[in-house]
């Protein structure tokens, strides 16, 4: 299980930088936004003394959480494909 800033955001929030990512949004864009959004200000005042999520943590979790997403959704596309093939 991971614990870093990006891993205790909530859900919703990651997945939509997980999606963000996938298309390639530039990392400073990525930074700039998450860091802005009310509710990961409010975990990261919660739980990191509000300090705010940097490029390391970015890094960290493209290397990480986001690659675990990406096997995750790939997973998901193939079980959907094998339940279409099924249903022919």
């Amino acid at each position: 299980m991971r614990n870093g800033k990006i891993a205790k955001l909530p859900n919703t929030v990651r997945d939509e930088l997980n999606l963000r990512m996938e298309n390639g949004e530039d990392g400073a864009q990525l930074l700039d936004r998450l860091n802005g959004l009310p509710e990961v200000q409010e975990c990261l005042k919660a739980s990191f003394g509000g300090v705010p999520i940097s490029k390391q943590n970015l890094c960290e979790w493209r290397q990480g959480g986001f690659r675990e997403w990406q096997i995750r959704q790939e997973l998901i596309s193939q079980a959907h494909e094998l339940s279409d093939c099924g249903r022919d």
